[in-house]
């Protein structure tokens, strides 16, 4: 493992602002956005399924730009660029426009975290590949940790649109990680692609291809709901001050630093289908918890529950690709099953938006995410059961 540290720091930087500070740092902000620009909740949930829609063409792009150029140069300007179209955004007022920079943020997100995760699958060994992974997708976790405290801090001192300060501050650093990652990578700078091309339309018809997109599009459809209404929901339904929904924001983050590193470990010992099982039963409970009124004490349980099982899912199924799949084709197969992901993480916070502005109520909302995570716990144990085969 320590052959391979700088690299693992670089993936861990990467996402840290491709996802952490371009993505996720976004549920931090909302509540103040919504006020600052007058938008309904539809609307803010346009702004979030616009960042998904680039997010779904960046994909498409993402095999070919990899496959071309070397990780470390299409890392640094993709980076560079998101960082810039952030910034963007806080030129405008008009959330149709803010949507259109916050799409093109999706784009690079997307190229960004489908090579440096294509990367580790090609660099890190099999037998510690779980663990590699599950360390990198923490990046997120050590992002929504530091939103959770600057949001609320600045709001305090700040009294005209203090979210664009925030943002300001998260952009920033998504250019300043662009430099900083840049060593890490260059160490471990080549990567193994196939000597022949495979149409992609033929993984269409592999079975284990749909095994690891129906769980992965139940993923993209209930957490990207969990991380950009959560805070909004607990305001909501317990009129908590931002400073609070900043701490359960906090915690959230700081349990998901261990997520991936937990159950890629396990997944590593006792098979990532097996794994599976127990992060969605988390999440089930992390998601029925803000769908019932209860004690704002259960809120606790509901962050403790999502965040310590939210990012292993995308390491443990960036490692099902690499088991299902020839290492040399971990970059394409990946890119195919996150766009099944994508569509449906582009689709829900507009849908959640649309259903809250009808019901005012997010308890609908979190029922049906609830219920999905729950049939997911039935499919994992499904697969669990069936031997993994590796197609080549």
């Amino acid at each position: 493992m320590k052959k391979y540290t700088k690299l693992i720091i670089a993936a861990l930087l990467i996402i840290v602002s491709c996802l952490g500070f371009g993505r996720f740092a976004f549920g931090m902000v909302l509540p103040n956005m919504q006020l600052s620009l007058d938008l309904s909740t539809t609307q803010v949930g346009f702004i979030g399924t616009a960042n998904f829609i680039g997010y779904i063409v960046g994909i498409l792009f993402a095999n070919v730009f990899y496959t071309k150029y070397t990780t470390h140069k299409l890392i640094f300007v993709t980076i560079t660029l998101q960082g810039l179209s952030m910034l963007s955004m806080l030129i405008f007022d008009n959330y149709l426009i803010i949507s259109i920079f916050y799409s093109f943020s999706g784009f690079f997100a997307a190229i960004i975290n489908m090579s440096i995760m294509a990367h580790i699958s090609n660099i890190i060994p099999k037998h510690i590949r779980g663990k590699a992974l599950g360390i990198v997708i923490s990046g997120s976790g050590l992002a929504i940790i530091l939103s959770g405290q600057i949001v609320p801090f600045i709001e305090e001192f700040t009294f005209h649109m203090p979210w664009k300060i925030s943002w300001a501050i998260f952009s920033l650093c998504v250019i300043i990680i662009a430099f900083l990652c840049q060593a890490g990578i260059k160490k471990h700078a080549s990567h193994e692609m196939p000597k022949t091309k495979v149409r992609a339309k033929k993984y269409f018809s592999i079975p284990s291809f749909w095994k690891i997109s129906i769980i992965y599009i139940i993923f993209g459809i209930t957490y990207v709901v969990y991380v950009t209404f959560f805070v909004s929901t607990v305001i909501d339904k317990y009129d908590v001050s931002t400073q609070i929904s900043g701490n359960f924001w906090a915690l959230i983050g700081f349990c998901s630093m261990f997520s991936g590193f937990i159950f890629g470990a396990i997944a590593d010992k006792v098979g990532p289908y097996k794994s599976l099982i127990f992060v969605y039963i988390l999440q089930t409970i992390a998601h029925f918890i803000l769908a019932i009124d209860i004690s704002s004490y259960a809120i606790w349980i509901s962050a403790i529950a999502f965040g310590i099982s939210v990012w292993s899912i995308p390491s443990i199924v960036t490692l099902l690709t690499s088991l299902h799949f020839d290492v040399k084709r971990t970059a394409q197969v990946l890119s195919l099953v996150t766009l099944v992901f994508a569509s449906g993480q582009a689709i829900a916070p507009v849908a959640a938006g649309y259903i809250y502005d009808i019901t005012k109520d997010f308890s609908y909302v979190f029922m049906i995410t609830a219920s999905l995570t729950l049939i997911a716990v039935i499919i994992s144990f499904i697969f669990s059961k069936q031997e993994i085969k590796q197609v080549h």
